[in-house]
């Protein structure tokens, strides 16, 4: 039986689903999201970080929208993000719906994301693509912004529709058109993400899957390369444009409000990124083990290349678990456990060689296309995060699960077997559900900041 099912998924590695399958997935994932954080918003939990951000930030700032509709004053509220999401939310706190029926209005900017990332999945892997949804819905970085009124997955959805436009291996002037579309939605809700912009310009750089270089061939055809391109800039135009407008009015990135609590750059976050990536690809390593024995015998180079970069991103900067220097929460309280060598920690040393490493073996199953979008894409990512004072992992988590997905999902067919994708994707969310539960567990209930300078507490 174990024979004929290793048979059956070998002889399928390469099928096409049907879109009853797709379906099949978009709903169940949806559903089971809808299970846990509709359950969380309808019994009123008003504990941990999430609903902190919630009722100190976005509640008050989407109240204060509502009030000043249909002209609210945008110089300066009670978020450091783009107003679009609580612009949003505000029109239906104007037709008198509260903070609970914002909560579950405002819930489906993640079931679209878990709709799409789900469909692609299951393109792949048909109904076994739940398994592989798994860590996305598992993750507390991804479930609290759909229990609380956190713009993080709106912005997302954002990212990952623009990802997989760029992905596609024929773009043409309507992709490009309506990337910049999505682009420019993007950023009214969450500002940090222009550097997907970027991505849109390398998709029209590198042309189609045919017209793609490889290294000494990537300045290439240059005229008929910056031709695309000038259109792709083109596209992005009116999401710069109005990036451009809120640092104007603003006098910064964020409101003022925020202006002394973001200002980068922490140089600790592209080492930290790597090493979340090293954890989260361990789960993995019966699949990708093989892979990099095989990618050393041809890109040994590219390898090695890697695990340089990760090394003096790991070593160089400090890493030392520190609240002043923006390094904490999350995985940073494990680092803070363990000693560190001159305010370097050995975990972020040697985690974000490991990262860059595992980072070649996932780009190995890619086509040199995709390869190009996934370096680029993380490149701009990095250096966007770092720009940022607060390295904290929730900023970078669905990044990571997103893009693994969206890996696997488009690996071109090189995995015989897809037993271990299924095990280390039910493993990881296994872990990830974890951390979620004892967060959730150990929460504390929330201060509110009042104006008036006093504070009340929020039973759960």
């Amino acid at each position: 039986m174990e024979q004929h099912q290793s048979a059956e998924l070998h002889s399928t590695s390469c099928t096409r689903y049907s879109i009853r399958d797709r379906v099949w997935v978009v709903i169940v994932c949806v559903l089971l999201f809808v299970l846990v954080s509709w359950a969380l918003i309808i019994v009123g939990n008003s504990s941990g970080r999430g609903a902190a951000d919630d009722l100190n930030y976005h509640w008050p700032t989407i109240q204060h929208f509502a009030e000043q509709l249909p002209n609210p004053e945008l110089a300066d509220y009670a978020s450091a993000t783009t107003p679009g999401y609580h612009l949003v939310l505000s029109w239906f706190v104007k037709i008198g719906i509260g903070h609970t029926g914002v909560q579950l209005i405002a819930s489906i900017w993640t079931m679209l994301l878990l709709g799409v990332l789900g469909w692609v999945v299951a393109g792949r892997f048909g109904k076994a693509g739940l398994w592989v949804m798994l860590p996305m819905l598992t993750s507390m970085y991804v479930l609290y912004p759909g229990v609380w009124l956190l713009p993080d997955n709106a912005g997302w959805l954002g990212v990952l529709v623009i990802l997989l436009l760029a992905l596609n291996p024929q773009p043409s002037w309507k992709t490009l058109a309506i990337s910049g579309v999505v682009l420019l939605g993007v950023v009214w809700v969450r500002q940090v993400h222009i550097w997907i912009a970027g991505v849109i310009w390398l998709s029209a750089w590198l042309g189609s899957s045919d017209q793609t270089p490889r290294l000494r061939g990537l300045f290439s055809s240059s005229f008929e390369r910056s031709g695309r391109t000038l259109i792709a800039i083109g596209c992005t135009i009116p999401a710069v444009t109005a990036l451009v407008w809120f640092v104007a009015m603003w006098g910064g990135l964020v409101p003022p409000t925020f202006q002394d609590q973001h200002q980068g750059p922490n140089l600790a976050t592209p080492g930290f990124i790597l090493t979340q990536l090293s954890i989260l690809s361990v789960f993995y390593s019966p699949m990708l083990w093989p892979k990099l024995k095989e990618a050393w015998k041809h890109s040994w180079a590219w390898i090695l290349f890697a695990a340089l970069v990760g090394c003096v991103v790991g070593v160089v900067p400090h890493s030392a678990y520190s609240v002043e220097s923006g390094r904490f929460s999350g995985w940073w309280n494990i680092i803070d456990r363990f000693p560190a060598i001159a305010d370097r920690s050995p975990i972020i040393m040697l985690g974000s060689i490991a990262g860059a490493v595992a980072l070649v073996v996932w780009l190995s199953m890619s086509s040199r296309r995709d390869a190009w979008i996934w370096v680029g894409a993380l490149v701009a990512f990095v250096l966007s995060q770092s720009a940022n004072h607060a390295s904290w992992q929730r900023y970078h988590e669905p990044m990571l699960l997103m893009m693994m997905a969206v890996i696997l999902a488009k690996q071109e067919c090189a995995i015989r077997s897809y037993r271990w994708i299924f095990i280390g994707s039910v493993g990881l969310a296994m872990m990830l559900a974890a951390l979620t539960s004892a967060s959730l567990y150990g929460a504390d209930p929330v201060v509110i900041e009042v104006q008036q300078g006093l504070a009340e507490t929020v039973e759960p």
